[in-house]
């Protein structure tokens, strides 16, 4: 599933692409290439975590190292947040921890599921640092290179575990509507991060599990632990805070 809806996100992105134009230069492409590759790396060592047991701790590990990475370089090469965008990037920080949360008693973390936590964290990380790197002459080229890096790696491991791409238990139609969106908001990013900085607008995005949250509720209708509530609160304040400064 996770083939066809990448694979479908990089025919979209190289068709809006041609429209677009662009001139990207080598950097520009070699940049993407890496925000693909660490995406997918991301995305496999977040599954392969999430299958051990502990997704009450590896999604909020996971969340908070992807925050932490783009926040970390842009403000160690030389951003300069103003005090309350600060404070929102300390909410934001803890919104994506209790947004992240499931609660379970008892849970325990290993070693290799820490690991994998970290390590998928830090993928979301790159990718975000890798897109922000790019030129914005190059406009959406950039993704084009990384949706291709990712689908080549998709099918290497497809062809050394000797399986074939397919829907799976989903409708196609949702297969492929996750792949558009998926390279919507790729897109989106790009913009923003070209207009403004990388420890702001990489924040702004790993507040998505708001999202998610409220579509439970309104869609499923889910209801909402106390450390969800308390996230919510927090995304808001963060995004007050920043917006302010």
């Amino acid at each position: 599933m996770l083939l066809i809806s990448q694979a479908v996100g990089l025919v979209g992105m190289l068709c809006v692409a041609v429209v677009v134009g662009g001139t990207p230069s080598g950097a520009d492409l070699a940049y993407g290439a890496l925000a693909g590759l660490a995406g997918a790396a991301g995305v496999a060592m977040l599954y392969r975590g999430l299958a051990s047991g502990s997704m009450s701790l590896i999604a909020p590990i996971t969340g908070v190292v992807a925050v932490i990475v783009p926040i970390a370089v842009g403000v160690g090469g030389g951003e300069r947040p103003a005090i309350l965008q600060y404070a929102g990037i300390a909410a934001a920080v803890a919104a994506v921890a209790l947004l992240s949360w499931g609660g379970t008693r008892g849970a325990r973390l290993g070693r290799g599921a820490l690991l994998l936590a970290l390590g998928a964290g830090i993928g979301f990380g790159l990718f975000y640092i890798a897109i922000a790197r790019t030129s914005t002459g190059a406009n959406l080229w950039p993704l084009v290179t990384a949706r291709g890096a990712s689908v080549s790696a998709l099918l290497g491991v497809a062809g050394i575990t000797r399986s074939a791409p397919s829907f799976g238990a989903a409708r196609p139609l949702v297969i492929v509507g996750a792949g558009v969106f998926d390279v919507t908001a790729n897109a989106l990013y790009l913009f923003a991060v070209h207009g403004g900085l990388l420890s702001i607008v990489a924040v702004l995005v790993s507040l998505y599990p708001v999202a998610t949250v409220l579509c439970s509720v309104i869609v499923l209708g889910e209801r909402l632990r106390m450390a969800q509530l308390a996230g919510v609160g927090a995304a808001t304040i963060a995004v007050v805070l920043i917006t302010a400064g």
